[in-house]
């Protein structure tokens, strides 16, 4: 969510003239509701005094505010000592508003400025003039809204992603998730970091946490998120462009490569790109072309006919790419290696009709072909260089070092040094017996060169060498598989927890517990069928969730407990003087998995002061984990009595809700009002 910050008076103030202004009615009527409806978090410093400085916090937030609203009706020295800084320190984005009629007039150095007048008697009159003005400064082109870069215009705008600091803690929670390998973790950080200070910094930790678990969904939904603000953002584009590449190779959709390569011309046309940064997106560029050109051929039946489709300017386009980027930068050894591989890809298609064809004249053609031939020789002397450099700067024990071995691999397999036990060795040596991905990898580049008839001989003693061990694994997991394994269908259980003594108004009464549990099961005994394999989670409070697990445990349902805190803690403060109901959770323990959220009672220090409950963050991580877990096929079962209204945060209607605005989860509601009957 994007963030503002309002600059104005604080209660109701006199202009020179003596006449009353209550500010706090134009923030309640005008800015307000006028935030709301586009959607900008944020406020004032009269909601961060706290135990430090405030001007520390004021600074702050003047300087990361997507957007600033500061009211100028009276000469308030504090308004524009705060302007004055936001004009200091940002180019755009500040929004003035000034109310009519006022004796006050605007400072000589604001008077040919904008700003959008409103009427004080009746702000809410200007509330839709205001949403305008608001759409458009987010979305305006203007090159600077503040006098002091209009007048400075070579003055350099301090980059808020280098001052805002992300907290430790959040950091820490961050990669413990990352451990766990839980992307339902992470996609429920990637939710409440967007309500924090630190959003931009914190949303790309966690983006990049996504990407190493292979979440590109949530990697993607994260990374959008920062572009929704920060469109030039070298890091989010940059991800987005390899994440839409990656999601159109496992579904083919136009729109997603015309979305990366968007991105990519975002970068290349940001003044402020490195020039690591733009290669890296003239490499991506290559590989975009190579995606499109391997499409135009790879379902041909005969190397013929793959070879003739296969000479396409596409092909010279992705070679362009990554040896302009190579040029740039020699480190850069991947697309040094890449640029190698479709040179003499395409050295070799030069040998077919359809290569004059591929020019606008003969003339061309055989001039493009000469360059060619001089350029793939020079990449056969630099790219095994820059990949040797490369292993030479890692050391041994880095956990990527086999990318670059088989780099080398590759280069060897494509120089005249590369005979043929050298490949073959080189291959075997640089390849991991336990990591069947990176083979894949491997594997998927010799496929193209046999395909399409170039060094195929070779390619495919590699490939029949390297993949008889592989092959032989596969065919036991498959089988395995094949044999143990049904589709996951995924039960998340909610439902009230047992009634406190003297509770005014029964809901589940201790005396009801027989008929709830009977409840539970036939619920969940109606989900059963042969064609999935039934998977409970629930959290585990006094009531259904505890109930749910005993079920699942007695018909033969293997159950996952999720806790928002230390189990400890929870024992400590779920159960109070519930000790029979202690005994079961501290039972349940002993032969079922426990995850748990958080490694402290509460709330982590970085969403203190926010407004969550841990309860209700339990549910959210829940259905979070729900949805991530990879089943085909998620329910959620709730002993509930239908009211939207709970009796305290995080209860059995926040998950309701939670399951029914995922829109991927079926809803199956036990009526709790069966227990009062």
């Amino acid at each position: 969510m994007a963030r503002a910050f309002i600059i104005r008076p604080f209660g109701t103030k006199k202009d020179s003239g003596g006449a009353e202004i209550d500010f706090e009615r134009v923030d309640r009527e005008l800015i307000g509701p006028a935030l709301e409806a586009v959607k900008l978090g944020g406020g004032t410093t009269g909601e961060i005094v706290d135990a430090g400085n405030i001007r520390e916090d004021m600074f702050g937030l003047l300087f990361e505010a997507d957007l600033v609203v500061c009211d100028i009706t009276i000469l308030n020295a504090n308004v524009f000592y705060e302007l004055g800084i936001r004009h200091a320190l940002r180019k755009k984005s500040t929004v003035m508003i000034k109310g009519q009629p006022t004796k006050d007039g605007t400072p000589f150095d604001l008077l040919t400025d904008r700003y959008l007048p409103y009427d004080i008697g009746n702000p809410g009159a200007s509330k839709n003039k205001l949403i305008e003005t608001l759409n458009a400064s987010l979305k305006s082109g203007r090159e600077t809204d503040s006098p002091i870069f209009q007048m400075l215009p070579s003055l350099p705008e301090a980059d808020p992603s280098k001052v805002r600091t992300v907290p430790v803690d959040f950091r820490e929670e961050v990669n413990r998730a990352r451990a766990a390998k839980s992307r339902g973790w992470l996609r429920l950080l990637s939710e409440e970091v967007c309500h924090q200070r630190f959003q931009w910094g914190g949303l790309k930790l966690v983006a990049t946490a996504q990407w190493d678990l292979k979440d590109w969904a949530g990697a993607r939904e994260s990374w959008e998120t920062i572009l929704e603000t920060h469109p030039d953002d070298i890091d989010a584009n940059l991800a987005l462009a390899n994440i839409y590449e990656r999601l159109h190779r496992v579904e083919p959709m136009p729109k997603l490569m015309e979305a990366s390569d968007q991105a990519i011309k975002r970068v290349l046309d940001c003044k402020e790109a490195s020039q690591k940064q733009r290669v890296e997106a003239l490499s991506l560029g290559g590989r975009n072309q190579k995606t499109r050109w391997r499409s135009s051929f790879y379902q041909l039946m005969t190397t013929e006919e793959r070879r003739a489709a296969a000479m396409n300017r596409e092909l010279i386009r992705s070679y362009e790419d990554y040896r302009k980027a190579f040029f740039q930068d020699l480190n850069h050894f991947y697309s040094g290696l890449a640029a190698l591989q479709m040179g003499t890809i395409l050295l070799d298609l030069s040998k077919e009709k359809a290569w004059s064809d591929t020019f606008d004249s003969d003339s061309e053609a055989d001039s493009y072909k000469r360059r060619l031939e001089t350029e793939v020789g020079t990449l056969q002397c630099l790219a095994p260089a820059s990949v040797g450099a490369e292993l030479q700067r890692m050391s041994h024990d880095d956990p990527n070092r086999f990318w670059a071995e088989i780099s080398a691999a590759d280069v060897l397999f494509l120089t005249p040094e590369g005979r043929e036990q050298r490949v073959l060795a080189a291959y075997g040596d640089a390849i991991p017996s336990d990591k069947p991905f990176a083979w894949d990898a491997a594997r998927g580049q010799l496929e193209l060169f046999a395909a399409l008839g170039v060094k195929a001989e070779l390619a495919g003693k590699v490939i029949n060498k390297i993949s008889a061990a592989f092959d032989e694994e596969d065919k036991k997991q498959k089988q395995s598989q094949k044999e143990l394994k049904k589709p996951v269908h995924l039960i998340a259980i909610a439902g009230h927890i047992v009634d406190a003594p003297g509770r005014p108004e029964p809901r589940f009464p201790l005396t009801r517990e027989a008929q709830a549990k009977a409840l539970i099961r036939e619920a969940v005994e109606g989900l059963r069928n042969d064609e999935y394999e039934l998977i409970g989670l629930a959290s585990a409070a006094p009531g259904a969730d505890i109930l749910a697990h005993e079920v699942c445990a007695e018909i033969g349902i293997k159950s996952t407990i999720c806790l928002p805190m230390p189990a400890k803690d929870y024992a400590r403060l779920a159960f109070e003087e519930l000790d029979n109901w202690r005994t079961r959770f501290l039972d349940l323990q002993q032969d079922h998995e426990v995850i748990e959220l958080s490694d402290r009672e509460g709330l982590p220090r970085w969403l203190s002061g926010s407004n969550v409950d841990s309860w209700e963050r339990g549910n959210r991580w829940v259905m979070q984990m729900a949805l991530t877990s990879g089943a085909k096929r998620i329910t959620l079962v709730a002993l509930w009595d239908g009211k939207m209204k709970g009796n305290a945060p995080g209860g059995t209607a926040q998950m309701v809700q939670l399951a029914r605005d995922a829109g991927t989860v079926r809803v199956k509601i036990v009526d709790a009002k069966l227990l009062l009957t």
